[in-house]
């Protein structure tokens, strides 16, 4: 599982990916194929600040990702016709669908028995105990006493939000595997690499700027 090492193990502010933390953005590279999606859990006091001390790195990228962007509009039926009210945009949603990795052990191969033994069953159950615990700390007897959020790095921007829902399927067609499919509610956008985008410019680091606080929803915080 490749290591993305914390942009603040001493629990500075997080900005972006960048090369420092091990996590290559594609405009610095241009070479998409080599990157991965990655996870974070951030502070419960400050959502800029990240926790873990290592990125958690999916398994095998999904194989369809949608950003979903809609108007928040209530319509009243009155006497004299329909009232519209426009609240502007709802939260913007993720949904991925893809796989995990064959389940694969070095002493029997491709096995669907001893699938808990393998890598890819590791992988997965990284990735479900994250939903599950959805940046979230409980007491010892399961109670939540205070709650993060998640941030997602990818190759469009990085995201803070929180996941929604998640979908794990077996069917007879993919037996060394999972079908996964899951919905993340965006909260703040951190980074939004725009289309377009000339591959010259870099993302900013993560431990250059910690003092300065990256404004939320920034449409081009991109730096020379």
């Amino acid at each position: 599982m490749p290591r993305i090492p914390s942009p603040n193990e001493q629990v500075f502010k997080a900005e972006a990916p960048s090369q420092e933390t091990g996590y290559t953005h594609p405009a610095e590279t241009r070479t998409p194929s080599g990157i991965a999606m990655a996870f974070q859990i951030t502070s419960p006091f400050d959502r800029h600040k990240v926790l873990m001390p290592h990125a958690l790195v999916l398994h095998v990228n999904p194989r369809s990702l949608q950003e979903s962007y809609n108007q928040k509009i209530e319509r009243i039926q009155t006497r004299g016709g329909f009232v519209e009210q426009h609240w502007g945009h709802e939260l913007t949603e993720i949904s991925a669908d893809g796989s995990t990795g064959a389940f694969m052990n070095i002493y029997t191969g491709i096995t669907s028995v001893m699938r808990q033994r393998t890598i890819a069953w590791d992988r997965y159950r990284d990735l479900h105990d994250l939903y599950l615990n959805n940046g979230a700390l409980h007491d010892p007897f399961g109670n939540i006493v205070l709650h993060g959020n998640i941030m997602i790095m990818y190759d469009r921007g990085t995201y803070i939000g929180s996941f929604r829902t998640f979908e794990v399927e077996e069917t007879d067609e993919s037996p060394f595997a999972f079908n996964l499919s899951w919905m993340f509610k965006v909260e703040e956008t951190l980074t939004k690499w725009p289309f377009g985008s000339p591959f010259s410019l870099r993302s900013p680091a993560f431990q250059s700027r910690n003092a300065t606080q990256l404004p939320a929803n920034s449409t081009n915080p991109l730096t020379t």
